[in-house]
């Protein structure tokens, strides 16, 4: 078995069957699709290939506990990760397949993705170039990793609820993996506007999280952004005395960042705070 796909879902029985459906006619003797819902209600997938490996948890665990259960049984040398509403192209998994030859440790291809530039949504490729990602961009389905290599790092970190990509990646680097990239975009990425990155609390936790556990090896640059964003984060909770903390932890790392002087300042005055930092961040739409 060459590649084992592994799609967590929960509580989108369409998108997810929509997906299932598309990925099921790609599927050959060398690709395994396997399916972890985590609804409440298990899905009907009677109608499509009998050779999908469903397990129905019914219970919201977290898609970090449901990538890794599925890779726990999986038989591919390769996983390649899909969330439940992911487009590919045709050729998705045929360069993936090819891509097998090169033996590499992570393979990546380029992507399409969706920005807002003057309140318009745009398409945007996104090129992969070698361990490099443009924008820092960790997305499943436009990158595929070697089942061993995988395992040897750790799978996932199941108390993340946000960026577990960016933090898996950090452990992959420090392993030194081989690279290859398929120089085509055949993911295409729509950013959810209800999923849990979008929530303060899981950015909070899980951004304190990667701080303490990967403190020797985050760049200043990036201490910097995390302190910040908790600090602000903790503006919007109207816990003031935090989000100083968190500022004055991000000026240790930039002192003549102003930006981040003017928000130690607002976080001082919570009257003024409250009017600037609101407690609900309206999604882009």
């Amino acid at each position: 078995m060459k590649i084992s796909i592994i799609i967590p879902t929960l509580d989108r029985p369409i998108q997810s069957k929509v997906l299932i459906s598309n990925i099921s006619l790609l599927l050959n003797r060398n690709v395994e699709l396997i399916v972890i819902d985590d609804s409440k209600n298990p899905m009907d997938l009677a109608n499509l290939s009998k050779e999908i490996k469903y397990r129905h948890r019914s219970e919201k665990v977290g898609v970090c506990s449901a990538r890794n259960y599925g890779a726990s049984f999986a038989k591919g040398e390769y996983l390649l990760f899909l969330d439940d509403d992911d487009k590919v192209s045709e050729e998705w998994l045929k360069d993936f397949l090819d891509a097998t030859k090169s033996e590499a440790d992570m393979v990546f291809c380029d992507m399409i993705t969706t920005k807002f530039k003057s309140g318009e949504k745009v398409l945007e490729m996104v090129e992969i170039q070698g361990f490099k990602l443009v924008n820092q961009i960790f997305i499943p389905g436009a990158w595929m990793i070697r089942n061993d290599f995988f395992q040897t790092i750790g799978g996932y970190d199941e108390r993340l609820k946000y960026a577990e990509n960016t933090e898996l990646f950090m452990r992959a680097y420090q392993a030194k993996p081989k690279f290859y990239r398929i120089p085509k975009a055949n993911f295409f990425y729509f950013p959810s506007i209800d999923g849990g990155s979008k929530n303060l609390r899981n950015m909070i936790d899980s951004l304190q999280l990667i701080l303490n556990k990967h403190e020797d090896n985050l760049s200043n640059h990036v201490k910097f952004l995390y302190n910040q964003i908790i600090g602000v984060n903790y503006m919007r909770f109207r816990q003031y005395e935090k989000a100083r903390i968190y500022l004055v932890n991000a000026l240790k790392y930039k002192p003549y960042k102003m930006s981040t002087w003017i928000r130690l300042t607002i976080a001082a005055f919570p009257f003024l705070a409250k009017r600037i930092y609101t407690e609900n961040v309206n999604p882009v739409k």
